[in-house]
């Protein structure tokens, strides 16, 4: 089997170095992993890391030689860790998926100007993982690159093979101007040691730091021009067996095509485009007024996604790329077919422009709906600044809504900012306009102490749920935060980490809301473990968001505190466990319990047993307009994972969660002008039971080349039913029943193909 696992070290380069990079441009690497080509012998070699967690910042040299060298096709970068056989762990996970094994993480800057950055993690066992870095630190995971790499093992140290091509991102590149031909790329590693807990990495910043991308070691190299056409076709079919389903087979093609004539712009064109998702989303059980927040792994919206993005508190989003291809206005289709989408980004030395535009199919109503989007952003060292736009057209409802952004950042050794001024306009029927602003502003006392201070506002009109995301508007939010790190020499402990946040929100009509203040302690053990210790306070306040048009009642201050242990990550079985006891509605409490377990039978297979339990008779929820019930409940969920290597390049990966809530009324209260009537002889009991299961092979045939064979089956009841009978079924009785009599029981094929 071959394992893939990478780890880069880089320093300063010094002019006499600055083209390094056309030592080798002619080089052929075979990634085996054993770095015996002559190339590495006279690559630029480092050595030097510092320890980041816990943030001592003490220097080793005896962690990492990892050289590196580039040529007209990309990046090579080569690595010898020096961890005896006998402590080090190896695992293999599949894509993006968690990583228990020895592992290590580069951040690639490839403009080198902080404007954006790439992040590539390989295990000891072939498990991957990629990621879009944004100007403001957060990370967007759904992204999947075209890199390579490969690894070999010997008794006391491990060596490591990767290839990162030119054409994996887009970004400014000095050459294609006619006076310079040289680049400079911004490089950060990081090793994970998973004995410890420990990370080390070739600068003093960690991402968690404002001023990383400043930190970051910079190579010069000679970027050569470059221009790209691909083209990814897709087929698709998927056979159904439920008898709920009328049409029991459909079958779909499409295609992606993006060309790119130079490395800083790019065009994608998609025709009926592989909008659909082979993994199923979670199990969601969600009775408040908030709407889950879903990632989005289609291929057409992960890319170029950071030129895109609008960094607002509270999730708030602009773009929430979930919402196209969606369910159709008119309610006949669950998911609306895409009939074009197409996507531009240029991304020159200051300024940074894209803009993109889906539709939808229009169907038999004119139900399908419009999107567009245009981004421009000017930047410099320190600082950047630009404007986004959106519009979406809505024919059914006889509705158009239009955003706008203006948003900035500031970034020194010490100092942060981010925000953004917000506006909405929807039209139906009549205008709307609404506002809102977003700050954070942040201060590094050191790499162990920071302070933050961060603010929300949205106008009772703000509306941007057409196209974006928002947890609600008429909101006022406020936050103060204080994190502190310790870090010992104990022979049992290595870092306690404290933070306090302190947090106020009102609407804006003065009307406070309940608010947490929150104080976490986080104790890294010697021995790679970790305590997490939890005192949270619930200030009193206003509920006026609980749902159905329900109007604001006040609700009683409460606490909520908690215990987690995670074990070890090392050896072949690991766990988590925690418990929390709180105080919640009128006059109730809760205990919550969570379990996760992990097996790991061989170095190619996982098996992971989560299970969460919540427990208590204080939970509020609006079961009609103007009428809340705090009800007794019984919360669980149950989620069994297995994943693994079969070959080289057949995965196996599947996933059976079950999930059951009884929730028996207490009591139950009629909100007339502001205060609760408490009503007699009302009973709104339910119970919600759900399965989901999936089972995948995944056959790699190269980047955004696979062939997937998926089967899926699942159900759902939810009853409203009187209170003695809640809780009559025994719950893996109802989970029987739920397989036996499937809502969703379908086998999907799906291959694509990149040329």
């Amino acid at each position: 089997m071959k394992q893939y696992y990478w780890v880069l070290c880089v320093g300063a380069v010094s002019s006499s170095s600055a083209l390094w990079a056309n030592q080798a441009r002619d080089t052929q690497i075979h990634l085996d992993g054993r770095l015996d080509e002559a190339a590495w012998q006279s690559a630029r070699q480092f050595k030097r890391f510092y320890q980041v967690v816990p943030a001592t910042l003490t220097v080793h040299t005896d962690k990492v030689n990892a050289r590196v060298f580039s040529d007209k096709s990309g990046v090579y970068i080569g690595i010898i860790n020096y961890q005896d056989e006998a402590i080090r762990q190896k695992q293999f996970n599949i894509q993006d998926a968690f990583m228990q094994a020895e592992f290590n993480r580069i951040v690639v800057d490839f403009a080198g100007d902080g404007s954006g950055a790439y992040e590539f993690a390989v295990t000891l066992g072939g498990g991957t993982q990629d990621a879009v870095l944004t100007p403001q630190l957060t990370k967007d995971s759904d992204w999947d690159g075209d890199w390579q790499s490969a690894t070999f093992e010997a008794a006391d140290f491990w060596s490591a093979e990767v290839f990162i091509p030119w054409h994996t991102v887009s970004f400014y590149n000095p050459a294609h101007r006619a006076d310079s031909a040289v680049g400079e790329i911004g490089i950060s590693i990081q090793l994970y040691d998973l004995s410890k807990n420990y990370i080390y990495a070739n600068q003093k910043q960690t991402t968690s730091n404002s001023d990383f991308y400043l930190g970051m070691p910079k190579l010069k190299s000679a970027i050569p021009q470059h221009s790209q056409l691909s083209f990814v076709p897709y087929m698709s079919h998927q056979q159904h067996f439920a008898e709920q389903v009328t049409d029991n087979s459909e079958s779909d093609a499409g295609f992606d095509l993006f060309y790119k004539p130079s490395h800083h712009q790019k065009w994608s064109v998609a025709v009926n485009p592989n909008f659909g998702q082979v993994d199923s989303d979670e199990v969601d059980i969600n009775y408040s007024a908030v709407e889950t927040l879903r990632s989005d792994k289609r291929p057409f919206f992960t890319q170029d996604i950071g030129v895109f993005s609008v960094q607002a508190l509270q999730d708030t989003k602009l773009i929430h790329t979930r919402r196209i291809g969606a369910g159709s206005d008119d309610g006949s289709e669950f998911i609306t077919p895409i009939d074009l989408a197409t996507r531009f980004v240029h991304q020159g030395e200051t300024m940074q422009v894209g803009a993109f535009a889906v539709k939808e199919n229009d169907l038999d109503s004119d139900a399908g709906k419009r999107f567009y989007a245009a981004r421009a952003k000017y930047r410099q060292k320190h600082w950047q600044s630009g404007v986004l736009a959106t519009y979406t057209d809505r024919p059914w409802l006889a509705r158009n809504a239009k955003t706008v952004a203006w948003d900035s950042q500031y970034q020194s050794a010490t100092w942060s900012f981010q925000g953004a001024l917000l506006a909405s306009q929807v039209e139906q029927f009549s205008e709307q306009t609404g506002n809102g602003v977003s700050m954070q502003l942040g201060y590094q006392f050191s790499p162990n102490t920071t302070v933050e201070g961060r603010y929300l506002k949205l106008n009772d009109h703000f509306d941007n749920s057409d196209l974006g995301y928002a947890q609600r508007n008429n909101w006022q939010y406020s936050e103060a935060k204080f994190s502190h790190a310790i870090n010992t020499q104990s022979h049992w402990l290595s870092r306690i980490k404290h933070s306090l946040t302190l947090r106020y929100e009102a609407d804006n009509d003065g009307l406070k809301l309940p608010a947490r203040q929150a104080y976490l302690s986080q104790w890294l053990l010697a021995s790679g473990g970790q305590v997490d210790l939890h005192l949270d306070r619930v200030s009193g306040g206003w509920q006026d968001n609980i749902g159905r048009n329900s109007q604001a009642f006040e609700v009683p201050g409460n606490w909520e505190t908690r215990v987690m242990y995670i074990s070890p990550y090392i050896g072949k079985f690991s766990w988590a466990a925690s418990f929390e006891y709180d105080r919640e509605g009128f006059a109730g409490s809760a205990q919550q319990y969570a379990v996760d377990l992990t097996w790991l039978p061989h170095p190619n297979w996982t098996l992971k047993f989560n299970n969460f339990y919540r427990t208590g008779d204080g939970w509020l929820v609006a079961s009609d307009t103007d009428q809340v019930t705090q009800y007794e409940r019984d919360f669980f969920v149950n989620k069994i994972q297995v994943s693994g290597l079969i070959t080289d390049k057949l995965e196996f990966s599947s996933t059976l969660e079950w999930a059951v809530l009884e929730a028996r009324s207490d009591q139950v209260f009629a909100l007339q002008d502001h205060q609760r009537q408490l009503l007699h002889n009302v009973d709104t009991s339910f119970e919600d039971r759900r399965l989901s299961s999936q089972f995948k092979l995944r056959y790699r045939m190269g980047a955004l080349s696979d062939l997937f064979l998926v089967y899926r089956r699942g159900g759902a009841v939810g009853d409203s039913l009187p209170r003695g009978q809640i809780g009559a079924q025994a719950w893996l009785e109802s989970a029987k029943q739920l397989w036996q009599a499937p809502m969703q029981d379908s086998v999907l094929v799906k291959v694509r193909y990149k040329f």
